[in-house]
């Protein structure tokens, strides 16, 4: 069975926002381009962060204003895979940090696209059918 790599099953073009995008424009974002997570960048568009849909709902639970900036919401502990890296090895990250998107850098550590447990799930899948 051969492995397959991180960056044949990544979705490209990632979608991102500034750090000072309120929490409601990034639901707003997510739900417009069908997303469950939005990188979080700086005003060099460095990624700084993730906010996934499980942050937004924490921040409201918490009583956050939807109109704080999303760096108020977002998980900055940002855990990244090379994109030639094995597909087992982005599951064995999602599994060791419990999250479910992974964003997807080259050797320079420049964002090149983010992978989800089902685009895993789908390498997974097409693995055992080979």
């Amino acid at each position: 069975m051969e492995e397959e790599l991180v960056k044949e099953y990544m979705k490209e073009g990632v979608v991102s926002a500034e750090k000072k995008t309120t929490i409601k424009e990034v639901a707003k974002i997510m739900t417009d381009k069908n997303v469950g997570s939005v990188i979080v960048v700086d005003g060099n568009g460095k990624p700084i962060g993730i906010a996934t849909e499980r942050d937004v709902v924490r921040s409201i639970g918490k009583g956050k204003s939807l109109d704080e900036p999303i760096e108020n919401a977002m998980t900055s502990s940002l855990i990244t895979v090379r994109e030639d890296a094995p597909i087992t090895g982005a599951l064995s990250l999602m599994r060791s940090y419990n999250i479910r998107h992974l964003p997807v850098v080259d050797q320079n550590g420049t964002l090149k696209g983010i992978i989800s447990i089902r685009d895993i799930a789908k390498a997974l899948d097409n693995m055992f059918e080979q």
